[in-house]
């Protein structure tokens, strides 16, 4: 209970402090959000926390703008790809979590996106436009699922992510991480340390899927038979260590 208490006077503090050069940074300079403000606020959290961080195949970020798609166990992933992501980037987001003390304020005003849950038109509008604005970069990050996983099994996922991908027509990068429900489990406030693996999977190239439906659902697929086989792989590396 020590440590839990230590670990959210951290996370506040750390969160206040990078909170103003994100601001600031938001007006002036939004492209220097990510490393000066984002980046070290991940970073230093699981620093704090005393959370030991694994990352490999940073060689499959491809150079051009991509859509990276990530499995969600944990509060404390965002953490993690916020503070070791070597990218400029921009997360897709639910419209409520844009109300969100700190963390709303900085990512609305930094220019991330924001997408609603109901599927509007008003949010297919929104999809088109943020697909158009991938092309010239950042890229963008998403977790398909839309939620975190109970038990770290991958839930079905939303096909929203993967409309846009296909409409934006640049490489889709599968990440996985794995850790972070060991740390703080969906639906607790208990924090413990313990260690992270994020690991970037091979791109997958959207140019040689067929168009339409049947493209989007075999993209679908891929990502999720990627993700589902490295998720055992970190699975066995917890046992193993």
């Amino acid at each position: 209970m020590i440590f839990t208490i230590y670990c959210w006077i951290a996370i506040l503090f750390i969160s206040i402090f990078f909170t103003i050069p994100g601001v600031i940074l938001s007006f002036l300079s939004p492209d220097k959000v990510i490393k000066y403000s984002i980046r070290p606020w991940g970073y230093f959290i699981l620093k704090a926390c005393r959370v030991n961080v694994i990352v490999e195949g940073l060689e499959n970020l491809p150079r051009e703008p991509c859509v990276i798609m990530y499995n969600h166990q944990s509060s404390f992933d965002i953490f993690l790809f916020c503070g070791y992501l070597p990218i400029e980037w921009k997360a897709i987001i639910k419209d409520e979590l844009a109300s969100l003390p700190l963390l709303g304020w900085v990512t609305r005003l930094s220019g991330h996106y924001f997408v609603s849950r109901d599927q509007s038109s008003r949010d297919t509008e929104e999809v088109k436009k943020i697909a158009r604005k991938i092309r010239s970069g950042p890229s963008v990050i998403i977790a398909p699922e839309g939620t975190r996983s109970d038990d770290g099994k991958l839930l079905p996922f939303k096909k929203g992510g993967f409309i846009i991908a296909m409409l934006a027509g640049t490489p889709v990068v599968p990440m996985v991480l794995v850790g972070g429900r060991d740390i703080m489990p969906k639906g607790s406030l208990r924090i413990k340390p313990g260690k992270m693996w994020m690991k970037i999977l091979p791109q997958i190239d959207i140019k040689n899927l067929p168009p339409g439906r049947v493209g989007r659902e075999l993209l679908e697929k891929t990502v999720r038979d990627s993700m589902e086989k490295t998720l055992g792989e970190g699975e066995r590396l917890k046992i193993a260590s």
